[in-house]
């Protein structure tokens, strides 16, 4: 791996980039923590700043992980309710799911929820749920299932409403994919 100057670290950690994540850890001795070079936290003044190779140097200086990036849990990094709540999304395909059955599952505020969505996937928890019901109603149909019935199993209340985000999903509408079904099959 290619050495980091120091330079290169201190402009990774003031534009707070990714990218850098797992090449080096960010000491901060004045807080007694440690940070991933992607941490959103305040910037420390660059006096009380040390750069470790790894979380564990840092800890054998005496740092404790920061609660904010989690640089301990890295690479993943990710909030435990995020994994209950994209599991249950997509474990639950043939159900419509509403903003408040999100809170009640993560156990945490539904602007939270949305903010991280769009950060992470540039959708809101119910279009990503919407795409998990749509790849489910494109399988059901693949298997011989009629759309009608596929649809309404995915948890769509119209066909109107079913064809046209399954049209916008896939680019085809959903009688098309048992006609390319029934020609592969004959």
């Amino acid at each position: 791996m290619i050495e980091l100057t120091r330079q290169q670290m201190e402009s990774a950690m003031r534009a707070k980039d990714p990218a850098f994540n797992g090449r080096f850890i960010i000491g901060v001795h004045s807080t007694g923590i440690y940070c991933l070079p992607s941490c959103r936290a305040r910037s420390p003044l660059m006096k009380n700043v040390q750069f470790y190779p790894s979380g564990q140097a840092a800890r054998a200086a005496g740092l404790r992980a920061c609660k904010r990036c989690r640089p301990d849990q890295f690479p993943d990094t990710s909030p435990r309710w995020v994994g209950l709540l994209t599991s249950h999304l997509r474990n639950h395909p043939g159900t419509k799911l509403t903003e408040r059955d999100l809170v009640e599952v993560a156990g945490i505020d539904i602007t939270t929820i949305r903010r991280y969505f769009k950060h992470h996937h540039q959708i809101t928890p119910l279009a990503y749920h919407r795409q998990v019901r749509l790849e489910h109603a494109r399988k059901l149909i693949e298997a011989g299932e009629s759309y009608l019935s596929a649809a309404f199993e995915c948890g769509f209340e119209s066909a109107s409403g079913f064809r046209d985000a399954f049209v916008r999903q896939f680019g085809q509408p959903p009688g098309r994919m048992n006609e390319h079904r029934r020609h592969s099959v004959s």
